[in-house]
């Protein structure tokens, strides 16, 4: 079988051959070219694609797609089950759930298939097999967000933390790294803290309760813009005017960015997408060459602030 005809038939119906089913246009001889199968969730970052997209046509291989619902945990693993029952040379995998992680990398690990997990937290223990995590820095992510915060605050104010799912080990990190930063500045109080489903809701509900209890807040750090923003509207529905109560967020995503322009939120942390899509290839052809390649790809985190040019982080 080709690899063409491994990138056809490893999805069945659910393959989208959009723009990351790529080869280069002078390709004479496809059976000698990789073929690495990228499983996302369906609300994927277009700029995670990109990356992915654009480092597959300078490499030369064919990396088709399959998306998968939040939380469909059992689609991505049957995904995942028919790629190496196809054997494409290699796994990207954005998991959906924490279930669907541990079962893939069981997969890969039996298989002895590359496999590169993206944007996924460390794990408690060092992995066995060719398996790669490219991720961001959460730990840095969360120090970044809490110093810019305590900056802004003058080193003195009441803060208030809204965490992630403390099942994500990316969500426990940025609130560690606040926590650090916390520790260090004597100045800054902690009024009021909750763990969430990192949902924008969750997080309008949790801070429109501080409020009605009358916490006295002049920081709130989110572990996302999504809960930055929920939290923005907790205080808007209250009456409070943007900027009074400085509120971080973390991922740099469109809705956070435009929240920043609107000055709702005061800071944000831009982690490159596509910066991950273009390593995760790299690193799977690594992987394939059986080159050594760290377990741990980190990609660096970017402060972002209302005073900063948001074009470059929307791009």
């Amino acid at each position: 079988m080709t690899s063409t005809d491994r990138a056809r038939c490893f999805l069945g119906g659910s393959l989208r051959r959009g723009a990351l089913v790529l080869a280069l246009a002078a390709w004479a001889t496809p059976s000698a070219a990789a073929t690495i199968a990228v499983l996302t969730p369906v609300a994927a970052a277009r700029h995670l694609h990109d990356g992915l997209a654009e480092q597959a046509r300078a490499r030369g291989v064919e990396a088709p797609v399959a998306d998968a619902p939040d939380g469909a945990g059992d689609v991505q693993i049957a995904q995942a089950r028919r790629s190496i029952a196809a054997s494409v040379d290699a796994l990207v995998v954005l998991p959906v759930d924490l279930p669907a992680r541990e079962a893939i990398i069981r997969l890969a690990q039996e298989a002895d298939i590359p496999l590169v997990l993206i944007g996924q937290g460390p794990r408690a223990e060092w992995l066995t097999g060719r398996v790669v995590h490219v991720v961001p820095n959460d730990l840095v992510a969360g120090r970044l967000q809490m110093r810019k915060l305590a900056q802004m605050l003058g080193g003195t104010g009441r803060v208030a933390l809204v965490a992630g799912d403390a099942s994500d080990p990316g969500s426990v990190l940025r609130n560690r790294g606040a926590r650090e930063v916390l520790a260090e500045n004597p100045g800054l109080r902690l009024v009021a803290e909750t763990t969430s489903d990192s949902s924008r809701a969750s997080a309008r509900a949790t801070v429109a309760g501080w409020l009605a209890r009358g916490i006295g807040i002049d920081a709130i750090a989110a572990g996302s813009d999504e809960m930055a923003i929920g939290a923005a509207e907790a205080l808007e529905a209250a009456g409070i005017p943007a900027g009074r109560i400085l509120i971080g967020g973390a991922d740099a995503t469109a809705d956070g960015m435009q929240a920043m322009q609107d000055k709702r939120l005061a800071v944000t942390i831009h982690q490159d997408a596509a910066a991950q899509g273009r390593r995760a290839i790299d690193d799977a052809l690594a992987l394939i060459r059986r080159e050594p390649v760290p377990h741990y790809d980190w990609v660096p985190s970017e402060l972002v602030t209302d005073r900063m040019s948001t074009t470059h982080f929307a791009r």
